[in-house]
């Protein structure tokens, strides 16, 4: 099964594929999606609707950057078994 997720930045900012919301400030959001965390910064972040059984979340502000880490404890199957 593949993981997707999309990211649509404009006047609003919408994010699908959440499994759950890791950080909420005004100026830092990060998600949890299936296999990365997804860190948003900027300004002015506030959340507009929020739906983990959805995987879906619309936020307004103003993104600087943003940055995708790997998922803590979610190595590929083959590196678990060789350890």
């Amino acid at each position: 099964m593949e993981n997707n997720h999309t990211l649509t930045i404009g006047t609003k900012i919408t994010i699908t594929g959440v499994e759950n919301v890791l950080t909420m400030t005004d100026k830092l959001v990060e998600v949890a999606l299936a296999d990365n965390v997804l860190a948003l910064y900027g300004a002015g972040f506030t959340p507009l609707h929020l739906s983990v059984e959805e995987g879906k979340m619309v936020l307004s502000g103003s993104v600087s950057s943003l940055k995708y880490a790997r998922a803590a404890g979610k190595e590929p199957f083959w590196k678990r078994l060789v350890k």
